[in-house]
């Protein structure tokens, strides 16, 4: 390995993102503290393996993109630009993570000695909150009325909501988890599912997505 790349690995390698690099094969070849940290192998346990066989990436679609041939790798030695894409992949324990990864090529004047670079970080609660948006889009689009219809008289004055239930459906409607509304309104969770629990009975829907979906069509929000 020539001094200069031992200088590039040294510097990324103490980087916040995970960082993991593959030769020409596609095996590891570097494998900082925070991949370990994030996906749970340790740097003896990927080192050498086939990055595919570690992280088994999918795209949106669920479609297997870690594999044989990779794409990143043909491009970047084809010296085309390698988009900045999403990832799920699988950790030691099985879990499930979102990533964003960014990939540089480390060029070297003996071919063979070129490695690919991956940088990735979690993205688990801004595809959450993706997910969730969209379903929650989706229940609007399905409750829209047709065309002609007379829009619905607001609940707004009609239902007595309490000022704490009404932040608590805000930041519902922002994909904000029970844990996220107690920390943000500085409660228990207990509390917090107990504001949720009666917010969901008032409104007469069995769900978040349907009580955020009744507070947009009515001007609850």
């Amino acid at each position: 390995m020539s001094v200069r790349m031992e200088n590039i690995f040294d510097l990324i390698s103490r980087t916040a993102d995970g960082v993991l690099a593959v030769d020409r094969d596609q095996k590891i070849v570097l494998w900082n503290d925070a991949a370990e940290q994030l996906l749970g192998f340790k740097t003896e346990e990927a080192l050498g393996r086939y990055c595919y066989d570690v992280i088994g990436g999918r795209d949106d679609s669920g479609r297997v993109v870690c594999g044989g041939r990779c794409l990143d790798l043909m491009r970047a030695l084809r010296q085309e630009r390698v988009p900045t894409h999403d990832l799920l992949v699988r950790t030691r324990a099985g879990r499930n993570v979102w990533v964003s990864v960014s990939t540089v090529l480390v060029p070297s004047k003996w071919k063979d000695l070129c490695v690919l670079i991956h940088l990735f970080r979690d993205i688990s609660q801004q595809k959450e909150l993706e997910h969730f948006v969209q379903q929650l889009l989706a229940s609007v689009k399905k409750l829209s009325l047709p065309e002609g219809t007379s829009a619905p008289i607001s609940l707004a004055g009609s239902l007595d909501l309490s000022r704490r239930e009404r932040e608590v459906l805000r930041l519902l409607a922002s994909g904000a988890s029970t844990s996220a509304v107690a920390k943000k309104l500085f409660i228990s969770p207990a509390t917090a599912r107990n504001h949720i629990h009666n917010l969901i009975a008032k409104l007469g829907v069995h769900s978040r997505l349907e009580a955020v979906t009744l507070a947009l069509r009515h001007s609850l929000l």
